[in-house]
């Protein structure tokens, strides 16, 4: 069942596999993109039928970060337009998966870059492939983290390679996420979909009412708080958007070169 041409959700029982369906941009989003994956998040989780959800992908990448073109607008686009009106739908999306009451997998058999690093970090659990690959490289945008990745990233795999992959955009394979507890499991490529679904299953098994109540007490028990590192690294987002800096960024990764960034 298709959502938008850019989402599908594909219902396996009790378990909703939402996809992103961009290949033809290696699922690179902007935020049409994300607006639709959030309402197919809204369904899914008020869905009484579905039991958990995988967040997958159609063709080789999870998500190649934001649309170059998407990026291109934002050179543009004020910091206040950059908070309220885009934001809103990719933070939302990471919002939802984070605090959804019910499972949630990442199915990652290829690149998830920046928007894609950040949407599986807020995914319970993660299941990648030898071509996962994760980069949080918003730095070379003249950027930072905005989708919740500051505070989950170290929580799972420690200050050191936190650091390494935000301050150096340091690339992370699947066996190296899995040996640093970035990934839950390594799996074959050719069997991803179906490993989700076993371990989607698994899940939607337990007790929905414990399940709930137990990720809000991790989720409690590890905050200081998510929703104030949400909305600091925002705002320090929306005054990036608007730097020159930003703009120089986005011009280097369309022409393929190294940026020259100057502070301003």
């Amino acid at each position: 069942m298709k959502t938008s041409p850019d989402i599908t959700v594909e219902h396996r029982g009790s378990v909703a596999f939402v996809r992103i369906n961009r290949p033809q941009v290696a699922n690179a989003v902007n935020p049409v993109t994300m607006q639709a994956l959030c309402a197919a998040l809204d369904a899914a989780i008020a869905d009484d039928g579905v039991k958990a959800i995988v967040l997958g992908h159609t063709g080789k990448h999870f998500m190649a970060g934001a649309d170059l073109s998407f990026l291109e607008s934002l050179k543009k686009a004020s910091g206040e337009t950059a908070r309220n009106d885009i934001y809103q739908h990719f933070q939302g999306a990471a919002k939802r998966l984070h605090l959804c009451p019910k499972p949630t997998i990442a199915a990652i058999g290829g690149a998830a870059i920046t928007v894609g690093c950040e949407l599986a970090l807020a995914c319970d659990f993660r299941l990648v492939t030898s071509a996962a690959v994760f980069q949080e490289s918003w730095i070379r945008l003249g950027l930072i983290p905005p989708l919740g990745g500051l505070k989950v990233l170290p929580a799972l795999v420690g200050l050191g390679v936190a650091r390494d992959m935000v301050l150096r955009a340091r690339a992370i394979n699947g066996q190296e996420a899995v040996a640093f507890g970035l990934a839950t499991e390594l799996v074959e490529p050719g069997s991803l979909e179906t490993r989700a679904l076993e371990f989607a299953n698994e899940l939607a098994a337990m007790a929905p009412l414990a399940y709930r109540s137990a990720k809000e007490g991790l989720r409690r028990s590890a905050d200081g708080s998510l929703d104030e590192s949400w909305a600091t690294n925002l705002l320090a987002q929306s005054l990036l958007i608007g730097t020159s800096d930003f703009r120089e960024g986005v011009t280097a990764v369309q022409e393929a070169r190294v940026p020259v960034f100057t502070g301003s």
